[in-house]
């Protein structure tokens, strides 16, 4: 009966844990203004690395782009350049944990009505600007 007991625990404890895992991948939205031309558009969310490498996927209304980290704090030199993402294959950076950036994708908008598209980020935590 204690073998039982014991087995019980145990395996309340692994899903216990299993329960607690972090998520660090998010959902981001980006959305491209009526009109706009600029060359990159930015996330109103802000994201900071939990580990070493930030992997950043096209998501909803998402296609072919560019898409780059511009840091927050004006004084941090970025050193990325754009990269290109396609649906299906995700592109990392190198992370400097602790430094706050914004997702900016190449993306014009030459219709009436904004356009929202979203890029799916792992190893990350997030903030609202």
């Amino acid at each position: 009966m204690r073998k039982y007991i014991a087995l019980v625990l145990t395996l309340v404890c692994v899903l216990a844990l299993v329960g607690c895992e972090k998520n660090d991948t998010y959902k981001i939205r980006i959305t491209i203004p009526a009109g706009s031309t600029e060359a990159f558009v930015y996330s109103d969310e802000e994201i900071s690395a939990t580990g070493k490498k930030i992997t950043i996927s096209s998501g909803e209304g998402l296609g072919d782009t560019e898409v780059v980290l511009s840091p927050v704090n004006e004084m941090v030199e970025t050193g990325y350049v754009a990269t290109y993402l396609t649906p299906g294959l995700p592109v990392e950076f190198d992370a400097i944990t602790g430094e706050w950036f914004k997702i900016g994708v190449s993306m014009q908008n030459d219709t009436d009505t904004d356009i929202t598209v979203y890029v799916e980020v792992e190893g990350v935590e997030v903030r609202i600007e």
